[in-house]
């Protein structure tokens, strides 16, 4: 015969649990680009800066249906062609966790003054950064117009990332008149650990109650 347990073993047990579920929260790799691939059509998920530059969604992509297109032309005056996916899975990250950004690019940035920064940036909640990084720590100089490249870069998250995490595409010309750039991204991703919302205590200490119910209904109908 197996020995009945008392409700003092029961509470035990759920304590046990309640512990280790109230712990740290576990993460999950996942992709926090939100419409990295622009299969949406439109520039969903992103914020536009393209000054006097024109940001365009074309088909077809480097594999799925449409990519984004940003140019850039200067008449004498330094201009930024920026496209933003911007505080991405905010009050989730883990600070300092690895984090690999991927990308498919293709077009001509190498005019006299013309050039590509891919940045990615650990904001905090309330406004600035924690953390600041340029791909290779200098600009691209894509030359190929038909041909895509896929890029993959790995680096770690700021000590603070509250605000979430922002990729940053910036075609840019210099003050150099006649620069121009034309250059295409799709297949963009942010992958890192994402925290997993901890179960509430309460919800635990409701199921203990339960679990001690069913121990009483249990010891009754056996007497």
């Amino acid at each position: 015969l197996v020995p009945s347990r008392g409700l003092g073993d029961v509470y035990k047990r759920q304590a046990v649990c309640l512990a280790l579920s109230t712990g740290a929260s576990q993460a999950a790799v996942q992709d926090i680009a939100v419409n990295g691939s622009f299969e949406s059509g439109d520039f969903t998920g992103w914020t536009q800066f393209p000054q006097t530059g024109t940001q365009t969604i074309f088909s077809p992509g480097s594999s799925g249906t449409y990519a984004a297109n940003l140019s850039v032309e200067s008449t004498g005056a330094g201009v930024d062609n920026v496209l933003k996916n911007a505080n991405n899975a905010a009050g989730g990250l883990t600070a300092g966790a690895p984090i690999t950004v991927t990308w498919d690019m293709r077009g001509v940035a190498t005019a006299p003054g013309a050039v590509v920064f891919i940045e990615l940036f650990s904001e905090l909640s309330g406004g600035g950064t924690s953390a600041a990084e340029i791909y290779t720590g200098g600009p691209l100089f894509p030359n190929d117009p038909v041909n895509w490249t896929s890029y993959s870069w790995t680096t770690n998250l700021g000590p603070d990332v509250s605000g979430g995490a922002t990729l940053q595409l910036k075609v840019a010309c210099g003050a150099v008149p006649g620069c121009n750039a034309s250059v295409d991204f799709d297949n963009i991703t942010m992958t890192t650990d994402v925290s997993a919302v901890p179960v509430p205590a309460a919800v635990w200490l409701f199921g203990s109650g339960l679990v001690g119910l069913v121990g009483v209904a249990r010891r009754k109908k056996a007497a």
